[in-house]
């Protein structure tokens, strides 16, 4: 029978072994916070304008449950996630238009696209996101 050392110096692309489960709370106590592979990167803004990046809507939605302020400026510019959202979203369109292939392909990546996007801008706009204001598009940085 494997050790809990043996098991923790595994790599961690090793698939676990059947004898790991009863062995490892016992011998190990708090297993949850050690566990390759769990995401334990603290919330913060830079995480949910990441997640706004990607239209992760799970990641936005974690981020903005555990507190992220979804309008607290991202730069000294005043930009707030929002205009994150809308930036990618006419990325996400341009590469759409720009793609080659089959019609019917480039319509199903579309569709793809829009249902994440939509996604995201539901939990944005449940969690009263707004763009900047036209003041902070024009300020400079100093």
């Amino acid at each position: 029978q494997d050790s809990a050392l043996e098991l923790w110096l595994l790599p961690p692309s090793s698939p676990p072994l059947a004898s790991a489960a009863p062995l490892l709370p016992a011998a190990m106590g708090n297993i949850d916070s050690c566990i390759p592979g769990e995401d334990s990167s603290p919330v913060t803004l830079e995480r949910l304008e990441w997640a706004v990046r990607q239209m992760d809507s799970n990641e936005v939605l974690a981020c903005l449950q555990a507190g992220v302020d979804v309008n607290t400026p991202i730069d000294r510019q005043g930009h707030t996630i929002m205009d994150v959202f809308q930036v990618e979203h006419q990325q996400m369109l341009k590469q759409c238009q720009a793609g080659r292939g089959r019609s019917k392909d480039a319509t199903k990546i579309l569709m793809d696209m829009e249902e994440a996007a939509g996604d995201v801008l539901q939990i944005l706009r449940s969690f009263g996101a707004r763009q900047a204001g036209r003041e902070a598009c024009l300020r400079r940085s100093t």
